[in-house]
Order: C-alpha cells, then structure tokens, then sequence
C-alpha cells in the first residue's frame, strides 16, 4: 500500500469554529476564514447583525441585512479558492493511494498533474505511450505536497465542469474551456488565456498592495505621532509651569530681600530712636524730681539753666526726631490679569475645517437693533473670527460699537453657548456672544441693542 499524503493531517488549515479541515471557506470582512456552514450556523443563532464568532467584527453589511436569506448573503461573501484548493488537495492525497484507471486495485505511485489522478506503475508506461497524454506531467506520490498540487489544479470551465477551463472572458467574468470560447463567448470583447489574465491581474493586486501598504505605513506614523502627543503635552505643562514657579520663587526673594533691606534701614534709625527717647525719660524724671522734691527757692535757682535744655530737647523731638514707616503695594489689577492669563494657559484645542466657499444670504436681515451693517470687505474676517475664536484670546469690541467702550479689552475663559471675557467691559464676566451667519460676526447683546465683537 502506498503511503499516505507527503503533508500530514495536522498541518491542513483548520475552520477556527468547527476545528475540521475547510469546507468552502469564507472570507469575512474582517479577514478570518470561516466555513460556508459555519457562517450560516452561526448567524442563525446570533441573527443577521451577529458578528465575526473570532471579533465580533460585522459579518453582513447594513444595506444588505433582512433582504434575502441567510444562505444567499453568506454565499455571496468571497470564497478563499486558494484554501479552498490546498483543501481539495489534501483530500485527493490522503487515504488510500488506489489506481484510478485500473480496476483490480492496483496501488498507485503516481500522479498525472494533467488527468488529476492517481495511477499505477503499469499505466504509467501506458501513459507515456499514448500521445494525447505523452507530454503530461507525473510525479511521485510519495514526494507530492498538497501545496504543489494545489499550486497547478487545474480550473474547471464554470459551464462543463468536466472539461479544464483554458482561457477567461472579462466580459462574463468566468472561467471556460475552449468550446465555451468559440461557441458562447466567441462575440466577447476580451477572451484571453488564464496564464495571461492571472499575471495582469497579480500585478494589479501588487501595486494595490503596495499603495495601501505606503496607507498603513503613513497610518502607523500618524497613531505613533497621537500616541507621542499627549506625553509631549505634559511634558509643556511641566516645562511651563515649572517656568511660572521659578520665576514666581524668584520674586518672591526679591520682594523678601526689599523687606529685609527695608528692616534693617529702618532698625538702625530705630536705634538712634531709642537713645533719644531714653535721654528723654532721663530729662523727663529730672524734672519730676525737681518739682516734686526742690524748694522754692532752688527750683528757682535750676530752672533758668534747665529751660533751655527741656526747650531744645521738645524742639528736636518734635522736627527731626520721627520714625518713618514703609508700605507694601501690590498692583490688584495687573495681579488679577496675571491670574487671567495663567487660567487661559494649557487649552486642548483642534483643528476645524474651513469650508471653500461662504454661504451668503440671499436677502439682507431685518434690522432688529442700533447695531450698523457689516461692511462687505469684513465679512472673510467674520467667517476667520468664528473659526479661530479659542479660550484665551484677547478680544475687544467690534468697530461698529460707539462711546468710550472701543478703548476696552477681554480675555476668553469659556466658550459654551454663552463666551465668558474676564477684565474689560464687563465685571460679571458673562456676555451673551453668538454669531450670526447673516452679518457673519459675533453679537453681542448690550443694554442698548447689538453690538460686534472681534479678536485683538
């Protein structure tokens, strides 16, 4: 008995759902191979939107769900024939090894690539004889692979399965032999040979590979640009903010070294302070001494020589003898800016689309307040103001308002449906901005109607 195929069991391509060699596999829109009966029992079980049994990825499109049975969609989905061959193959060379023109049994050896069977050792000399079959390739059983044979089966003519199809018609799309060629196709416009067709398309799938290949290359360097994105993002926030720190550590210092200096001038003239007010306690328990314990008389004998002294001593106190004092200031207002500007800091932003063309309206609005018309040549930057509006920006009234407001700044610090400005015009901070596609500019609605706002 001859041996068995060349290409044990075990390495046949298995279904992943029934674990048994393909039968008609499929090839789902997730790329797994699944059998025809596989597919269909499944689906029958997790209704037409149930998913790839390996993914879960949709199995049927949308459009096509509910319309037609299951065994018509499933068999419209596309068959892996390469599969689906190395399949038969395997099948063809495995078990018994059996000539199939003889009928006693006989043990094969061979097989004819061109006759797609197997024969004995007598009807190969018989072959090589004969000289329809002559040229006809034969290999060994023994050294035959399914790959290989998979590799040369032939294709069968899709009207005569019994007659090895030849040439392929563009026209039908359909394999066929000789006889379909010059019968029923003999009016179609390209009518080729397979050997021709298969390279031309090879080729075309190989330039398609390749372009979506240079697709998944570009792909791939967008994600890994993503993915670096958002590290890079704290390491800015780091950076920055670990700027902001520093510098304010720096003048905190500085402040702290102008009070200290501050101190210590003012510390030694508080010394000098001190000595005087002492020598003013010395004169001042002199004199109570004086009038409490001395006579008429003697008192009357001190007070011409200590007069002048107690003048001279009230005389410097009260001129040259004070304490100046020192004051901290903060600027409030430049603070709360400072404290604006570092809230507008670190905003996520992205990229909108600018649309190529501006929808203009085809009659002017109803006039509903004092506001004038924008003029013609401001309306592109009507449609760039509310493309690029961002938290953080500087703002200001448009030229259209009127009075001392004009010279007024803001800061955007949140843009939902309402745009919150800190500083400027407005104290509550909330201003009541939408933009208008008619004038294409924002509004803005005031006390006295609408009024325009615009970016610094």
């Amino acid at each position: 008995m001859a041996a068995a195929s060349a290409t044990s069991s075990s390495e046949l391509p298995e279904c992943p759902v029934c674990h048994d060699g393909y039968q008609e596999p499929k090839i789902l829109p997730c790329t797994h191979l699944v059998c025809k009966k596989c597919v269909v029992s499944w689906l029958h079980k997790a209704g037409v939107k149930g998913g790839c049994p390996l993914c879960r990825a949709p199995i049927l499109p949308p459009t096509s769900r509910d319309q037609r049975d299951l065994d018509t969609l499933v068999n419209d989905l596309p068959t892996d024939l390469a599969t689906m061959a190395l399949v038969d193959s395997h099948n063809t060379l495995s078990g018994q090894h059996v000539c199939m023109i003889c009928e006693d049994n006989t043990a094969a050896t061979s097989f004819c690539l061109q006759c797609d069977i197997k024969i004995c050792k007598d009807c190969v000399k018989t072959h090589k004889k004969i000289p329809g079959t002559r040229k006809h390739v034969i290999e060994d059983l023994n050294k035959l692979s399914p790959q290989r044979l998979a590799e040369i089966n032939r294709a069968c003519c899709n009207v005569h399965d019994d007659e090895p199809a030849k040439v392929y018609c563009s026209t039908h799309q359909e394999l066929i032999c000789m006889l379909c060629a010059t019968t029923n196709h003999r009016s179609c416009a390209e009518v080729k040979a397979i050997t021709d067709v298969a390279t031309e398309k090879r080729r075309e799938l190989e330039q398609q590979a390749q372009r979506l290949r240079a697709m998944e290359t570009a792909l791939a360097a967008q994600i890994k640009e993503v993915k670096d994105m958002f590290p890079s993002m704290r390491k800015k926030v780091k950076d920055t903010f670990d700027d902001l720190e520093q510098w304010v550590e720096k003048r905190r210092q500085e402040v702290n070294t102008l009070i200290q200096a501050e101190e210590d001038a003012t510390m030694t003239s508080l010394a000098e302070l001190e000595k005087w007010r002492a020598a003013l306690a010395l004169n001042i328990a002199s004199v109570g001494k004086l009038v409490q314990s001395a006579s008429g008389g003697a008192l009357l004998g001190m007070v011409n020589s200590l007069t002048p002294r107690l003048n001279d001593l009230e005389s410097q106190t009260g001129t040259t003898r004070k304490i100046e004092t020192a004051d901290l200031t903060f600027n409030f207002q430049k603070l709360d800016q400072l404290k604006a500007d570092i809230a507008s800091l670190g905003q996520i932003t992205k990229p909108t689309s600018t649309p190529t063309t501006l929808q203009q309206p085809t009659q002017p609005a109803p006039a509903t307040s004092t506001a004038t018309t924008r003029r013609t040549a401001d309306k592109p930057r009507r449609a760039e103001l509310a493309k690029v509006l961002r938290v953080g920006d500087r703002v200001k009234p448009g030229p259209d308002w009127s009075g001392s407001r004009l010279g007024l700044t803001g800061t955007v610090t949140a843009i939902p449906s309402r745009l919150a400005v800190t500083g400027g015009w407005d104290p509550a901070g909330w201003m009541d901005v939408k933009w208008d596609g008619e004038c294409e500019c924002y509004h803005y609605m005031g006390y006295n109607g609408l009024y325009e706002l615009d970016l610094l």
